[in-house]
């Protein structure tokens, strides 16, 4: 018999918190630490990863250097205001403007990064990684 496929194993699973959030991780071309708060190995494994953070002490300052995932990624600009939060996305040399409310999709193994133009506090930044997708 074959073993329960992720989706399952999370149906399965009793309900549960994490309190010990955000857990820090290395990611290759990224200038610090990146704060997760969903990963893959949490409750009896996930296909999905969110990660980010609060984006008022960055403005002009780059987190990372252009680099890629093995994987899909969506970027999720949100704050209290609408217009509170502006980032210039860079994905494969092409730069793209985004007011918050916003989202963006950046396919498996494109070269990206952001630099954040204006955040009012309270805006964050959250990337969605799509490790359990078809898409790699």
């Amino acid at each position: 018999m074959d073993a329960p496929s992720a989706s399952a194993a999370v149906a399965a699973a009793a309900p549960a918190a994490r309190m010990d959030l955000p857990l820090f991780r290395e990611i290759p071309g990224h200038h610090a630490p990146t704060p997760f708060y969903l990963t893959d190995d949490m409750y009896g494994g996930l296909c999905l990863e969110l990660a980010g953070g609060e984006l008022s002490d960055k403005v002009g300052k780059p987190v990372a250097d252009p680099h890629t995932h093995e994987c899909p990624e969506i970027y999720l600009l949100l704050s209290p205001n609408p217009g509170g939060g502006v980032i210039e996305v860079v994905a494969d040399g092409r730069h793209h403007t985004l007011t918050s409310p916003a989202t963006f999709f950046i396919p498996a193994g494109t070269v990206h990064h952001f630099v954040t133009r204006k955040a009012e506090p309270g805006t964050y930044c959250l990337g969605l990684l799509l490790t359990g997708s078809t898409q790699r």
